[in-house]
């Protein structure tokens, strides 16, 4: 009887295993199908979803790499006021990818970003202004311009 429930509880955690979840699928870098997953949910406005359709576009994973894509999706959260897709976005405008390289722009995405709780966007900030790629009244055109994009 005890091996019979042992076998019936295997079963049932064997059929657990893969999830649903494109988070955890993402994690466990299954690309394909968190991204199959996501499409649907980012095309619905979910911008936690944008932002990891942007990713995958960005790092090529589960798709092929395209900046352009990347950038779009980037764009739709960041609009919205995610944080971690404004940080992002921001990294595409110091990088120049898929856009020309515009370091008052980045540094505004960074703003929001930082505003908006991400991390990393402080260190970025600052960063830009260790390394002089802008000077104090570009800094502070990019703060006056995230008054538009301000959520």
């Amino acid at each position: 009887m005890r091996s019979i429930l042992t076998i019936l509880i295997l079963i049932i955690i064997s059929g657990c295993g893969d999830s649903d979840d494109p988070k955890i699928l993402f994690e466990q870098g299954k690309y394909e199908k968190a991204f199959a997953l996501w499409s649907p949910l980012a095309n619905a406005g979910d911008s936690l979803a944008q932002n990891y359709m942007g990713i995958h576009y960005y790092l090529g994973l589960g798709k092929k790499r395209n900046y352009k894509s990347a950038k779009q999706w980037f764009e739709k959260a960041a609009g919205n006021g995610f944080a971690d897709a404004q940080y992002n976005l921001g990294v595409m405008y110091e990088n120049g990818q898929a856009v020309k390289a515009d370091y008052v722009a980045a540094y505004m995405w960074f703003y929001l970003a930082n505003k908006n709780g991400n991390r990393n966007a402080a260190k970025r900030m600052q960063s830009m202004g260790d390394d002089h790629k802008l000077f104090p009244n570009q800094m502070n055109r990019a703060i006056e311009l995230s008054k538009e994009f301000d959520r």
